[in-house]
């Protein structure tokens, strides 16, 4: 008898999961998130990001022995791709930056941050598909035009 896993993040999750920044179900500010000592490493890096831009960003965290991150990985190059000039992208390798995974509240990977230029943010966690993740994307511009 054979059986077929389906990894879809590395934390032996297998359901995708789509999360709000916030614990109620409208995106919010990221002080609203974190612990008041992860908040400032939170908030430092969206500052330092975002500074001198009104774009928004995405942010994917990943590691390079993480399976459903390599297949992600070009998924996001032609997105970005798609999105050159309207949308900035970042990588973040999570052994690389622990604090600003922990900051996160990076619990599996790969996960995608989504951040208005304002601050706000949602997540999307696990290998997800391309049409999924430019709605996301369109949510995102949106949101963003209306600061």
């Amino acid at each position: 008898m054979a059986a077929t896993l389906l990894f879809v993040s590395c934390n032996n999750k297998t359901d995708r999961q789509e999360e709000s920044a916030t614990p109620s179900a409208e995106v919010g500010q990221s002080e609203m998130l974190a612990p008041s000592d992860e908040v400032d490493h939170q908030d430092v890096w969206i500052q330092q990001n975002t500074i001198m831009t009104t774009k928004p960003m995405v942010v994917d965290f990943y590691a390079t022995w993480c399976p459903p991150c390599k297949k992600l990985s070009p998924i996001l190059d032609e997105i970005e791709k798609n999105h050159k000039g309207e949308v900035i992208f970042k990588r973040v390798d999570v052994d690389q930056e622990p604090d600003l995974a922990q900051a996160f509240h990076v619990e599996a990977i790969p996960m995608l941050l989504f951040i208005t230029p304002n601050g706000e943010y949602q997540t999307i966690t696990g290998l997800e598909e391309a049409q999924v993740i430019e709605s996301k994307i369109a949510e995102l511009l949106k949101r963003s035009s209306k600061k």
